[in-house]
């Protein structure tokens, strides 16, 4: 004998019972006789059967196209972020109140987009969240051709037949343009991330934008890769010029706590008092003692409950328009920029 858990034949079996019945017991609305849904369920319990919730939630979709599977697709890149960890928390929390399932797929390069696509649209998915910044518009695409509901989490793309969630993350540039040139810093850089990524182009764009309205300039650019590494790089590169920045405004938090670990450790400088460094997120770790970085905050739970709530309305009536939404960012200010 081979010790292997029940399946849906050996609970036949026991019952003198179709498989066909058994797969009806355990699907919700399915029509069966009561007497034989209360047979089958006694003798899996004896037998400690469990079913196989996304086995059959994808069967069931496959036989009955009104029926839903009860899994959402999302879809990351930068996994080991510590912000897109919190994202993804915050979709689980907000897709399990709501008796749906994630399916996650992280995909990390170009290369990766139409394989994974390929297999995530197998999975019968109800509809997929993308937060991923390679190449969301053809996934987005993708999705939509295949008749699955899409919705951008802070991304967004040309075409307006695609729902996006998102933060002013040109606003956020601004808000920290104006700290930065109320605080009287006269050389201040830019640690961009991404090449060609909207959300970075935006901070960019609305930081470099404010400065030359408040008569000030960009004084040098960088860039990295949303990583604590390539932040750490920028700064070496940007504090060993003969006339290195006394202010530092990065595109996300990760890359910041780079910035100030080189600057500490490597330069000797003190933050605020020599250096200011400003991130964007908000991540668990900007408010720890060793780094208490001043950020823009984004709020991710009304943002992620936001692009639930849209997903599902597409997911109930798919002839439901697209839907843009925008939620400002707060600026968070902590003592790793100085006061004047």
């Amino acid at each position: 004998m081979v010790n292997r858990p029940p399946n849906s034949y050996d609970v036949a079996k026991a019952a003198g019972v179709s498989q066909s019945a058994v797969s009806r017991a355990f699907s919700p609305g399915r029509s069966i006789a009561e007497k034989t849904r209360s047979k089958i369920f006694k003798v899996a319990q004896e037998l400690d059967y469990k079913p196989n919730a996304i086995a059959r939630s994808m069967s069931t979709a496959r036989t009955n196209t009104t029926q839903q599977s009860g899994m959402v697709g999302v879809i990351v890149t930068r996994l080991e972020d510590p912000f897109f960890s919190k994202i993804l928390n915050a979709f689980s929390r907000a897709l399990q109140q709501m008796g749906l399932h994630v399916l996650l797929f992280s995909v990390e390069s170009e290369a990766e987009v139409d394989n994974a696509l390929y297999e995530f649209l197998q999975y019968q998915v109800d509809g997929v969240i993308i937060s991923s910044a390679i190449l969301s518009q053809k996934m987005a695409e993708g999705c939509r051709q295949h008749g699955t509901p899409v919705v951008l989490y802070n991304r967004y793309t040309k075409d307006k037949g695609i729902s996006s969630v998102r933060v002013e993350n040109f606003e956020g540039g601004r808000m920290v343009a104006n700290l930065l040139v109320d605080t009287h810093h006269e050389r201040i850089a830019f640690i961009a991330g991404a090449q060609g990524e909207p959300t970075n182009r935006d901070r960019e764009q609305g930081f470099a934008s404010r400065l030359n309205e408040r008569g000030a300039e960009l004084y040098k650019r960088d860039e990295g890769d949303y990583t604590f590494e390539s932040g750490h790089a920028a700064a070496l590169r940007l504090l060993s010029l003969a006339e290195p920045p006394d202010a530092i405004f990065c595109a996300s938090d990760v890359m910041a706590l780079g910035v100030i670990h080189a600057a500490k450790l490597e330069f000797k400088l003190s933050i605020s008092k020599d250096l200011s460094v400003v991130g964007f997120d908000d991540i668990p770790a900007a408010s720890w003692p060793g780094y208490q970085l001043t950020t823009i905050r984004q709020p991710v739970e009304k943002m992620t409950q936001e692009a639930v709530n849209i997903l599902i309305e597409k997911m109930e009536n798919p002839e439901q328009k697209a839907q843009t939404c925008l939620f400002p960012g707060q600026l968070i200010l902590r003592e790793s920029v100085r006061k004047s």
